[in-house]
């Protein structure tokens, strides 16, 4: 699915953990968006092998600690599960109230 990706755009990154289904383990914000056009040879390849179509760069990258189980979200309460989550928009709200529940919030 592709994605029209821009400047401040929040990301929040899922992924699958024992026990507890999918959980959200940190938030990202878009700095830019570059297409495979625009990337080196040697990440122009690694995007074909995998698939991809443009690189990402984020202007901040943020892990939450402990993961936080999207049941226990608001999100947990929307119609979509699992892979439709991917790129379903989210509200500001929902968005901190996801961030909030983390006890420990990690700069990178």
């Amino acid at each position: 699915m592709r994605r029209r990706w821009e400047k401040g755009m929040k990301v929040l990154l899922a992924k699958k953990i024992e026990g507890d289904g999918d959980a959200f383990i940190g938030y990202a914000v878009v700095d830019k968006a570059l297409s495979i056009d625009e990337l080196g040879m040697e990440e122009r390849d690694m995007c074909r092998r995998n698939g991809w179509n443009t690189k990402i760069v984020f202007s901040r990258l943020v892990r939450l600690q402990p993961p936080i189980p999207i049941k226990y979200t608001p999100v947990g309460k929307w119609p979509q599960k699992g892979a439709l989550l991917h790129g379903a928009p989210i509200s500001d709200e929902d968005l901190n109230s996801v961030i909030e529940r983390a006890s420990i919030k990690i700069n990178y």
